[in-house]
């Protein structure tokens, strides 16, 4: 959730760890490495219209016997609204839920919908009730681009948020 930052270096580590371990597991390529942060910085180092950078963009990457990933993150503001947008590396293994397959979900509480931003796929979800938002982005399958918003009214305004991103360049990255 935006806002909600692990309070120590140390926890941030191993959150990272666990969902390295969770997503790339031992499927790592030999020789690879992932692209390190400070490469992915420039990516999440937005001017966004009406919205207030909340600090300054950070990251780490993570490097511990074959699991590698890599993150950068920034939060932002605007009034009472909040957003998160991170980006990580995980060496080309596919996020589980954006394999490619329509999907689409329609309750009183959310709507799930597969869709693409600038050509990558991606997954979008809207709590009305929340007013909560994410938007999942693959990006040439090994980035995971996650911008996550609370106290907004639709998802329009994470979309719009996704077109001012550099993805076709952070593609570029994935060597």
């Amino acid at each position: 959730m935006p806002g909600h930052r692990p309070k120590t270096a140390r926890w941030r580590l191993a959150s990272l760890l666990s969902l390295a371990w969770l997503i790339v597991g031992p499927v790592i390529p030999a020789g690879a490495d992932v692209v390190n942060f400070k490469e992915l910085l420039p990516f999440v180092d937005l001017k966004i219209p009406g919205w207030t950078m909340d600090g300054t963009p950070c990251g780490a990457t993570l490097k511990q016997g074959s699991i590698m990933v890599s993150e950068a993150r920034v939060s932002f503001k605007a009034g009472d609204q909040t957003l998160e947008i991170i980006i990580m590396d995980f060496l080309g293994k596919t996020i589980p839920f954006l394999t490619g397959q329509q999907m689409e979900i329609e309750s009183r509480e959310e709507t799930v919908r597969a869709t693409q931003v600038q050509g990558f796929k991606a997954l979008a979800t809207f709590r009305l009730q929340d007013k909560q938002a994410e938007l999942d982005i693959s990006v040439a399958d090994r980035f995971w681009v996650k911008l996550d918003a609370e106290g907004i009214d639709n998802l329009e305004v994470l979309e719009k948020i996704a077109q001012q991103m550099d993805l076709k360049r952070l593609a570029t990255l994935a060597r």
